[in-house]
């Protein structure tokens, strides 16, 4: 937890500057990232906690965090990392799992049926865990980012990537799929689908639905809750989140 909070520290005292004009957009809370980007000289801070059962296992990160910052005109640097707590039913373990460095560069924007596309890359660093968390190989990922624009308050995105798996350094490849519609100028509902496959293996679907709250043009709130739906790990989750720039 100690390392988490420098990071924030760190975060807030190199990056602090004024406040952008433009309403908080976040990657929050679901699984399809989206391909905006933040602002130059921004950072944003997008945390949840959350709760996962999966065959009788429970799992809480109490905190996940991403820090988001603006290198130069579309184009991101981004660090993520959670503090996790799994409890089964003889003991409870927990710390930091592998810390992520990423980069997001948004390539085309919307233009009539053309959408807005960017590229995602991001690697996660075996031993820059808790010991009990490290993990056996670095973990590459990238994925394609796209988003239409339905209308003033609907839009559909979907990624496209693969990702080395830390543990046997396998390819596994990643669909989502996501529709968004503002009920308001602060509420806004989300719908997603979303799979994880390796070769020659059934994909692991899962489903959830969203709610966020813009609280002011830096603040958001928001919960997501969802389902494994087939051949999914996962039972069910729910997630708290909060998001905010600088």
């Amino acid at each position: 937890m100690k390392l988490i909070q420098q990071i924030i520290a760190t975060g807030l005292f190199c990056f602090s500057s004024s406040v952008s004009a433009q309403q908080i957009q976040t990657d929050r809370p679901n699984e399809t990232e989206s391909p905006n980007t933040i602002s130059v000289h921004h950072l944003q801070v997008e945390s949840g906690f959350s709760f996962e059962q999966q065959e009788g296992e429970k799992a809480y990160e109490i905190p996940e965090i991403v820090l988001r910052y603006g290198i130069f005109k579309n184009a991101e640097f981004r660090i993520e990392s959670a503090f996790t707590i799994d409890h089964d039913h003889e003991e409870d373990s927990g710390g930091i799992k592998p810390i992520i460095f990423g980069a997001k560069y948004h390539l085309i924007d919307h233009n009539g049926i053309i959408p807005d596309i960017s590229l995602l890359g991001r690697i996660s660093i075996p031993w820059m865990a808790d010991h009990s968390l490290q993990e056996q190989k670095y973990g590459p990922e990238i994925r394609m980012l796209a988003q239409y624009s339905l209308s003033k308050s609907a839009h559909l995105g979907y990624n496209l990537g693969v990702h080395w798996l830390s543990d046997t350094g396998r390819p596994e490849y990643i669909y989502t799929i996501s529709g968004d519609y503002a009920l308001t100028k602060k509420i806004k509902l989300v719908a997603e689908v979303y799979g994880l496959t390796e070769s020659h293996h059934h994909a692991k679907n899962t489903a959830d639905v969203a709610v966020l709250y813009v609280v002011n043009k830096k603040v958001q709130l928001d919960f997501i809750t969802g389902s494994g739906i087939m051949h999914a790990n996962s039972e069910k989750f729910a997630e708290l989140g909060l998001s905010f720039k600088i």
